[in-house]
Parts: C-alpha cells; sequence; structure tokens
C-alpha cells in the first residue's frame, strides 16, 4: 500500500472508529480537514478521499459553509454495507463479532444459459462452486453460494474458504476487486437453507445477491448469500440527484 493510501485507511478508520463508538455522535462535526491533515502529518486531498469513503457508507454528509456532519446512527442488525465492498471477516473485525465458516462443498461447474441470465456470467465458462456456512457468534446465520470464473480464479484453499476468499484473491492471486453489483430479495428457505440455519422458526431467508468485477472490468464472481431474518440488515447511503429536484 502507498504512502498516501496507507494514510487515507488510517484517517478512516480512526474516523469510522470514533464514530461508532461516539465520540463523534449523531448530527456532530468531524475535525475541519486542516486539523487532520495536520494531525495525520498529510494532504488536504488525502484527508477528503478518507472522508468521502465514509460519506459512500454512510457515515457522514458535508454540509456547505458547516463542514463534515455525522449521520451514523449504531443499529443492532445492521451488520454490512450495501455500499461498501468488504468480506465477512472484515465486517466481523469491525463490528466486534466473532464469525466461523464451514464449507460445505466445492464443484467445478459450467455455466448454463438460466444461470447465466440471472448471474451475469457467461455460458459454457467454469467456476468454482463454493457453499459455504457461515456463524456469527457461533449463531449459523448465512449460507453462501459463490462462483468464481475459473479463468480469474483457478483453484481456492480450503484454508482460505474458511478464512478469508478476499484475502487470497487480493494478496496471493493479485486480483483487483474494484465494484460490485447487488439486490436483495426475500425468499423461501430451500433444502439446504433448513438443514443448516438457525431460522428460528421461519421458513424465509434474506438473500444478498452480488456480481464482483475486478479492475479491468471483468464479472468474475457471482455469489448468492442467504441470511437468517432475525440478522438480515444493511446499511447504504443515498442521495438525490440535482436533475430531481
Amino acid at each position: 500500500m502507498g504512502g498516501r493510501d496507507r494514510y487515507r485507511q488510517e484517517i478512516y478508520e480512526f474516523l469510522r472508529t470514533r464514530i461508532e463508538d461516539g465520540s463523534f455522535p449523531f448530527r456532530s462535526f468531524l475535525p475541519s480537514e486542516n486539523r487532520l491533515s495536520a494531525d495525520f502529518a498529510t494532504t488536504r486531498p488525502t484527508v477528503r478521499k478518507a472522508v468521502q469513503y465514509l460519506g459512500s457508507q454512510g457515515y457522514v454528509q458535508p454540509i456547505h459553509g458547516k463542514g463534515i456532519q455525522v449521520i451514523y446512527r449504531p443499529r443492532s442488525t445492521s451488520l454490512f454495507f450495501l455500499s461498501g465492498i468488504e468480506s465477512l471477516a472484515e465486517a466481523g473485525r469491525r463490528i466486534g463479532i466473532t464469525v466461523r465458516t464451514v464449507l460445505l462443498s466445492a464443484t467445478v461447474e459450467t455455466i448454463t444459459d438460466s444461470v447465466a441470465q440471472a448471474s451475469g456470467l457467461t455460458a459454457g465458462a467454469q467456476v468454482l462452486y463454493l457453499r459455504r456456512l457461515r456463524l456469527l457468534n457461533d449463531r449459523p446465520a448465512i449460507i453462501d453460494h459463490n462462483r468464481f470464473l475459473r479463468s480469474v480464479v483457478p483453484d481456492i484453499p480450503r484454508e482460505a474458504a474458511e478464512t478469508s476468499i478476499y484475502a487470497y484473491l487480493e494478496n496471493e492471486l493479485g486480483v483487483h476487486i474494484a465494484t460490485a453489483s447487488r439486490m436483495i430479495t426475500i425468499e423461501g428457505a430451500d433444502e439446504l437453507d433448513r438443514r443448516h440455519l438457525d431460522l428460528g422458526g421461519l421458513d424465509c431467508v434474506g438473500v444478498m445477491e452480488s456480481l464482483g468485477f475486478d479492475s479491468g472490468g471483468v464479472p468474475f464472481e457471482y455469489t448468492r448469500s442467504h441470511h437468517v431474518p432475525q440478522t438480515f440488515g444493511f446499511v447504504s447511503a443515498a442521495q438525490r440527484l440535482p436533475a430531481q429536484r
């Protein structure tokens, strides 16, 4: 990580932590760019990028003539970011929960026409198909159905599948994860959900569907995550476009 990127990450993590622990409470204002750039011995553009990333995740909002206002409020079920890309292991560290992953199966399959239409992956392409059970504080809470394009991700060792696939992709394979398009639905539980998840007597799951792109614009990962309803919550940020006003 370059010097500016390191400072930007450090500033982002400092501010996010202080916002989440209430040091910068709801509707308070962050220190000025000048103050932060002096405290971290870096430039104002570096501070600005860190603050912009906080804004993209729903933590802050710039107020003209006043500064950067905190708009984050803690929510007990909001475990994940809808607008950011982070692994479950990273989310666990951020919110202080224990995450454990069990690999249920790993197979190689060919994308059918129906899966291609649903996923955005190319029909006929080979993918590595993983099914993984995710336990949050030892509660079986999520089943991930991960499909990775084998031309980008030839294989994933069990150890990586049960710790952090994103860390393996970025650090070992050199895959640059850039963007993801996502959709959220509520669906009936399937046989795998009923067998492994703690559904609390319900027969439905929250589904996060995600298509991930690398820095070259190649869609290389299609994931459907089935969540138990009790912990199914996401945080995002939204802005009204000028043309709508």
